[in-house]
Order: structure tokens, then C-alpha cells, then sequence
């Protein structure tokens, strides 16, 4: 495939182009993949200035073809310690008139640096402007009514606000927290058309921590994408064809099939609601894990009655507010692209998602959607990951209440609530006002010792220097401080905290994880046939998302995915072949920069996974709560069988 990318080397100051024509580049991944290995940077730390940041869109964007317009980052991760992907949904729609593919940076600006990006026909025009440390520390603490990552959106705008509406552009940024923790996400708001206002829609790419590795190794703070360039591929704005690759798989025309796979995700009358937040809580009910996932400890009566308390009081005011009462309403949104499915629901002025507001929800005993609400918005001004926030929140609430902390330890001034009997409304607002308190303590604070070992080293290794520190607390209750985390390892400092979700396949040893490239659901399986059934959907999910796809859309494009890059690019590929190609490309990196998966070391995670094999009755397992040994031969067979698949395939 043809490919265009620009690079950016921010310590210099300077930029070339590269045009490039490689069968095995099939879409942004492929490329990110192919920069890291020749920059080898698996054998850099994550912060290291040369350690790229590579970004761009998939084949498809900016045409006809709905839901192929997120931006993907690939980055070494100072989380996980092995390269990471995440992707930032609607904004391929601006980078698309830059009549780019990819951008690589590298370096690390001399200030704290914003790149804007624009092209048209008359050619690209690239630029690099400076903000002082102290104005953009200003410009966080407040700048024209906005904080943190919107207060830095608001300032790059007024700087250049006709250019930024005359290209259609959209804001990049992160926010104060990429510069204090490891686990700062990349944040966009999607902006008025008319008038370059920011609106309630936001989306990030968070997970992993690429907003750190922006921030701390390149110290970039703002990328601004657009343009006016309209590009040739007649093809990509060819409804006819789309309908006629529709109609040879599903036997229907484009659109319908479309509405028909994303239902969920925008209206379902049956169930009166839509979007991840609405759907999940009904869907799984007592299998959505509460409380640091204690739950899993809990009898089912006690888990229905804890979720009748999540639904009465935090489920419900959503879903009268967003779906008055059962039906659809202008509080669904899209994420910036034209797009039918309009996922992105507006609660009150907040954007609510089931991960982002779950952390700061009832995985931290919060159960009142206000509260709820207002977190998430601290949250994405902090520019902080919303799922290890809620992990972060959620196990320091839980050593408090085990006694592994004090409340002043990590300078709070009283004791959340983590018993299930007694969440109700009131102990969710003290719990929310305590959560407050650590996010902006973690986001702001250098003087708390605990607080800070775990913003700058992260939760594994911060739970490893607590059990030194607080040994006799460890010998007197029995257990260590990373018995109540939920994560898992990757070598020997890495991890990544899972998505919420009461599954093996969210822990399992997989070479990447803390996304949906795996089997989520809440089954247990033989260890060969869950490898199988996780391997199949991590190489899916890396179709859709090289693709430049929205994982949304994700129950049609599986489908018709083979025909689209035939029919519209002019490839004949196999494309399940090559992205299991690709997986095992990323397998080889993880073990060259030593990220490969290692066994369980928290009590929790082997409970997580025992519990459901009690609550499945899977034979021959059901009794694994009290037997690691079980446990680890459960993994070592997943993780030997992975290894036997990756090893049938060549690069």
C-alpha cells in the first residue's frame, strides 16, 4: 500500500517527508510497527526522546465509509513497558485532509511544544510553536474559563482561531497529568464547526499512557490536524460499491446493515437504551464487577442487591435523563465524523461512557451518577486514563479498608466506605469527595511519599516499595499490597490494569492487553480453547483498529473488511493471515523490550478468575479459589498454546 508520512523531530525543529510504496503496510499499525523496529526502540526506556510517538488514520477515511476516521497512536508504553495502541476516536476526519498517512515524532522540544498540521492545494505546511512552562502551567490552572486538557484546547484555539475553522481542524492534547504520572491518556474535544467552541464531546486515546510518553519524552502538549486538501480515491466516496459489498455478504444494502450491527450502541427500543453505559449494566448484571472487583467474593444475593442499588441510583437518573424515560434523544452525539451510530451520550454536559465513568463509579463505590459525572470531568481536565484512575482509586480504598493504609497516609482526612451492605447514596458522596481529593492529590501533589512513588512508578511497582515500607502491616493482616490489585504483568516492571470486565480473558497472558483484544466475556474454558477463542478476536480487533476503524462498527467491517480493501484500495489480501502475522510481530517486540506476560502475583487477579470458574461450574476448575498451582497450570497452557500458534507463523 502507498503510504505518506511525515517526520517531526521536535529537538531540532525540523520535519521531512517519506512516500512509500510496501505490500506488508496495510494500514497505521503495520506502519507504527515497522518505525519501532527500525528505530529499535524495544531496547529504549519509555520516556527516552528517541523512543517514537507514531500516529495516523487507516485506508478508508474520509470518504463514504462510516466509522473509519479514529486517529491510532503506537508507542512504547511506560506502562506496560512493550508497545502499546490506542486510538482516538472522529479525529481521522480532520488528519485526513492533511493528505497524510502517519506521523513519526521524535525528540524532545527544548519547550513545551505544539504542532499544527495543515495542507491544501497549494501544498503542507507544518509548524511548531512554544509555550512557556509557567504559561502552560497558567494555562491549566485556568484559561479563559477552562482547566486542564480544555484550558489547552481553549488557548491553542484563541491563538489561531480562523485558521483552525477554516481547515476544519481539531485539537490534540494532553494535560497536566502527562507531566506527573506514567498513565496520562491523549484527550480531543470535538469543536463547532462554525465557531471552533468546545463542545461536550471529548474522546482520548488513553490507555497506556501515551500522553506521558508525548509529554515526558517529546514535551508535546499540542498536535492540531486539518486542512482543505480533497484527495483522489473516487472509489472511497463510491456508495454504490459499499452497497454492492453489502449486498453480497449480508444480502442488504450498506446502511441498513450498518444500523442493524451498532444498535446497541446508538438506540435499542427493545431495551429502551444505548451506548456502552446503558447496554452493560443490564446486560451483565451481577457480573459487572463493583467495588476493586471485591465482588467476586460476594454471595450472588449479596451481588444482585449491591446492582439493584447500582441500578435505582446511578443506572436510572442516566437513562431518564439521556433517553427520556425510553426514548431516543439529541443527548446522543458522535465523536466528530459523520457518523449514524451517535454513541457518545451526553449526561448533564458530561460525555458518559460505561469504562471512564464506571472507575469514578461503582468500581470505586460511588453509585450516584452526579458524582459520577463530575469525575469523569476531572478526569479528562487532569487528562489522566480513567480506567487505572478508577483502579488507582478503587485499591487504595480497598487497602484502607483492609488496614494496609491510613487514610493520612495518602493525605486523606477520613475512611471510605467498602462494605456492600453499606453503599447507599450518602456513602457514595463521601466516597466521591474522597476520590477527589486522591485524583487531584495524584494529578498535583509531590509532597505525599505513597501518593507519589505510585504517580511516578506506577501501581505495580508502587505496590511492591509499599510492602517494604509497611512490612509490618504485611505480616500483621497477611497480605500484600498487591493482593488487592487487579493487573497484569508484563516483565519485570511493567503491567497494565484490565478493562471492567468479570473475565479470564482480560488477565490472561497475552502480549497485549488493558484493550478489547481478547475474549471478554464472563465464561471459563479449558485454557487451549480460551486461548483460541482470544487469539481469534485479538487478531479481529487488530484488523479493525490498523484499519483505522471505530471497534463499534466493528459487527459489519469484520465482515465486509476483505472486499473493502479490494474493492475500494485495489488489494487482494488475506487479511485474518496478515494480522495474525502482525500479532506475532508484536509478540516478537514485547520479548525483545522484556514485556513479555508473566504469572499472576496479586491474590485478586487469581480470585477474579477462580470465582468465575466457580460461578460457571467449570469442571475440574470450580475449586481453584484456594489452589494457585491449578491456577498457574491454567495459565502456563494458555499462554504455551499462544506461543505454539505465533510459532506456526513466518514474518
Amino acid at each position: 500500500m502507498k503510504f505518506r508520512s511525515l517526520y517531526i523531530d521536535v529537538s531540532k525543529g525540523s520535519y521531512n517527508f517519506n512516500d512509500e510504496e510496501d505490500p506488508d503496510i496495510l494500514g497505521i499499525i503495520d506502519y507504527g510497527l515497522k518505525v519501532h523496529m527500525k528505530y529499535k526502540s524495544y531496547l529504549l526506556d519509555p520516556l527516552d526522546p528517541n523512543n517514537p510517538t507514531v500516529f495516523g488514520i487507516g485506508p478508508f477515511a474520509g470518504g463514504i465509509v462510516i466509522g473509519s476516521h479514529r486517529i491510532v497512536f503506537i508507542f512504547k508504553s511506560p506502562v506496560s513497558t512493550g508497545i502499546h495502541v490506542s486510538e482516538l476516536g472522529g479525529a481521522g476526519f480532520a488528519f485526513f485532509r492533511t493528505g497524510l498517512d502517519g506521523v513519526v515524532v521524535n525528540g524532545k522540544s527544548r519547550e513545551p511544544s505544539i504542532i499544527t498540521i495543515y495542507s491544501s492545494d497549494k501544498g503542507l505546511n507544518v509548524k511548531i510553536d512554544y509555550i512557556k512552562e509557567d504559561e502552560l502551567w497558567n494555562v491549566y490552572n485556568g484559561y479563559e474559563g477552562y482547566k486542564g486538557t480544555r484550558g489547552l484546547t481553549q488557548y491553542i484555539i484563541s491563538k489561531d482561531k480562523d485558521s483552525i475553522i477554516k481547515n476544519k481542524s481539531r485539537v490534540i492534547v494532553v494535560g497536566p497529568a502527562a507531566f506527573k504520572t506514567n498513565f496520562a491518556g491523549i484527550f480531543s474535544y470535538v469543536l463547532d464547526e462554525h465557531t471552533a467552541n468546545i463542545t461536550s464531546v471529548s474522546d482520548s486515546a488513553s490507555r497506556g499512557g501515551g500522553g506521558s510518553v508525548l509529554a515526558k519524552a517529546h514535551n508535546v502538549v499540542g498536535i492540531v490536524v486539518g486542512g482543505t486538501l480533497k484527495r483522489d480515491n473516487p472509489n472511497i466516496g463510491n456508495i454504490k460499491l459499499m452497497n454492492q459489498i453489502s449486498q453480497n455478504v449480508y444480502k442488504k444494502q450498506y446502511m441498513p446493515t450498518l444500523l442493524d450491527k451498532t444498535v446497541k450502541y446508538r438506540f435499542d427500543p427493545q431495551t429502551k437504551t444505548g451506548g456502552t453505559f446503558g447496554v452493560n449494566y443490564i446486560h451483565y448484571k451481577e457480573l459487572v464487577p463493583y467495588l476493586g472487583y471485591n465482588n467476586v467474593y460476594y454471595s450472588r444475593g449479596v451481588r444482585l442487591i449491591l446492582h439493584d442499588k447500582v441500578i435505582e441510583n446511578y443506572w436510572k437518573p442516566f437513562e431518564d435523563n439521556v433517553f427520556d424515560g425510553g426514548k431516543l434523544t439529541d443527548a446522543s452525539k458522535n465523536c466528530g465524523e459523520p457518523c449514524s451510530v451517535s454513541c457518545k451520550k451526553i449526561y448533564k454536559g458530561t460525555k458518559i461512557d460505561y469504562e471512564p465513568a464506571h472507575g469514578v463509579g461503582p468500581i470505586s463505590g460511588i453509585i450516584t451518577m452526579d458524582e459520577s459525572a463530575s469525575l469523569v470531568n476531572l478526569l479528562d481536565d487532569l487528562g489522566l486514563d480513567a480506567i487505572e484512575a478508577g483502579h488507582l482509586i478503587s485499591w487504595i480504598f480497598d487497602l484502607i479498608d483492609k488496614g494496609l493504609l491510613n487514610p493520612e497516609d495518602v493525605g486523606l482526612n477520613d475512611y471510605p466506605v467498602f462494605d456492600p451492605e453499606r453503599i447507599d447514596k450518602e456513602s457514595s458522596i463521601k466516597n466521591s469527595i474522597l476520590a477527589r481529593k486522591l485524583i487531584e492529590l495524584i494529578g498535583f501533589d509531590k509532597n505525599n511519599k505513597v501518593l507519589k512513588i505510585i504517580s511516578e512508578r506506577g501501581l505495580r511497582s508502587a505496590a511492591k516499595e509499599l510492602d517494604n515500607i509497611y512490612h509490618d502491616r504485611v505480616s500483621k493482616i497477611g497480605l500484600r499490597y498487591e493482593d488487592l490489585l487487579v493487573y497484569a504483568a508484563f516483565g519485570k516492571e511493567g503491567y497494565m490494569t484490565p478493562n471492567y470486565y468479570w473475565s479470564p480473558g482480560v488477565l490472561a497472558p497475552l502480549y497485549v492487553l488493558g484493550k478489547y483484544w481478547t475474549d471478554y466475556s464472563p465464561s471459563f474454558k479449558e485454557p487451549e480453547d480460551y486461548e483460541t477463542v482470544s487469539l481469534k478476536r485479538a487478531v479481529l480487533e487488530y484488523i479493525v483498529a490498523n484499519a483505522g476503524f471505530c471497534r463499534f462498527h466493528r459487527g459489519w467491517a469484520e465482515e465486509m473488511m476483505s472486499e473493502m480493501y479490494k474493492q475500494l484500495i485495489g488489494l487482494n489480501v488475506d487479511l485474518y493471515s496478515h494480522g495474525l502475522k502482525m500479532y506475532k510481530a508484536i509478540a516478537d517486540y514485547q520479548l525483545k523490550s522484556g514485556a513479555e506476560p508473566e504469572f499472576w502475583e496479586s491474590k485478586k487477579v487469581m480470585d477474579i478468575v477462580a470465582s468465575l470458574a466457580a460461578e460457571t461450574s467449570a469442571t475440574g476448575w470450580e475449586d481453584s479459589m484456594y489452589h494457585k498451582e491449578k491456577l498457574k497450570n491454567w495459565w502456563e497452557r494458555f499462554y504455551n498454546k499462544l506461543n505454539q500458534d505465533l510459532n506456526k507463523v513466518s514474518l
